[in-house]
């Protein structure tokens, strides 16, 4: 991952940022091919999008399932039984032309977003965890000057929405560059502000016209060490990964969830839709331990 400033705080009165240029380090260069994470992690929940009878669930009972958190749902959103190749229902995300982040003033903000964090999940505290999903890109997808998707929080408090607060956590989240390569970037305050540098990058395109799997992994360093690692796999096939990130300054700092954003653009870029398009994730499936 290159140039990435700061990273998260350790809070209490004197802010302990961690600032480095070479704090998180560009490491994904390394050769050695990890085995991917959904074999490695023994605990599982599903974040399901059918009712108990196994149709789609309503949008409205999925918005009161998330409370707050939600945003964009009913607005640009619907659930749709499986298709071809796919068990489950699946959440289709309009993507409207001209509609980026949100996070800008006077920006439309388009797409959707929402925090899932598992009981069991902030029960345990874990200091790794798996997350895994499948994503279908439309053939001839536009890629923009970039979008965002779902990835792994940090922090049961971290808001990457609120205003920037020290300390809290950070959101680890996969995407695209305008090259339509695979990317993932770490969203996190700092003194002066948000803060999303890349923390992998690839030469992978991401594949349109089909169901792509994505396997994301993150652990946590100990704190004060830049050890902490992300990586990912698509359709299983090792991707990239950086083994020398500090995601936390507090040893009380976990992982705590997914927060599922799915746009063009993020806390940092103006990227907008450039024409109308729709993005379809299956549900997720996050691991632990």
């Amino acid at each position: 991952m290159s140039g990435k400033a700061s990273l998260i705080v350790n809070g209490a009165g004197a802010v302990a940022a961690l600032i480095v240029v070479g704090w998180i380090g560009a490491s994904w260069l390394e050769t050695d091919e990890p085995e991917i994470c959904e074999g490695r992690y023994p605990v599982a929940t599903r974040f399901d999008l059918a009712s108990s009878s196994g149709e789609p669930v309503a949008l409205s009972e999925l918005q009161a399932r998330l409370g707050s958190s939600e945003w964009g749902l009913l607005e640009n959103a619907k659930i749709i039984g499986p298709d071809k190749g796919q068990d489950r229902p699946q959440l289709a995300v309009a993507l409207r032309e001209g509609t980026g982040a949100g996070y800008k003033a006077g920006q439309a903000r388009g797409g959707v977003g929402f925090t899932w964090l598992p009981m069991t999940m902030q029960e345990a505290a874990p200091n790794a965890a798996c997350l895994s999903y499948r994503v279908y890109f439309p053939a001839k997808f536009d890629f923009g000057d970039g979008g965002t998707l779902p990835g792994l929080s940090i922090g049961a408090l971290f808001d990457p929405r609120g205003e920037p607060d020290l300390g809290q956590g950070a959101v680890v989240r996969p995407g695209w560059n305008k090259r339509g390569d695979a990317v993932v970037n770490v969203q996190y305050a700092a003194a002066d502000g948000w803060k999303n540098p890349p923390a992998v990058g690839s030469d992978v395109r991401w594949p349109a016209g089909r169901w792509v799997m994505i396997e994301q992994e993150v652990i946590l360093n100990d704190p004060g060490k830049k050890n902490g690692v992300v990586r990912f796999w698509l359709d299983g096939k090792f991707a990239g990964e950086n083994k020398k990130l500090g995601l936390r300054g507090d040893a009380g700092l976990a992982m705590a969830g997914v927060r599922a954003d799915v746009h063009y653009g993020s806390v940092l870029s103006l990227s907008v839709a450039p024409v109308d398009t729709q993005v379809r994730l299956t549900p997720f499936v996050v691991r632990w331990q």
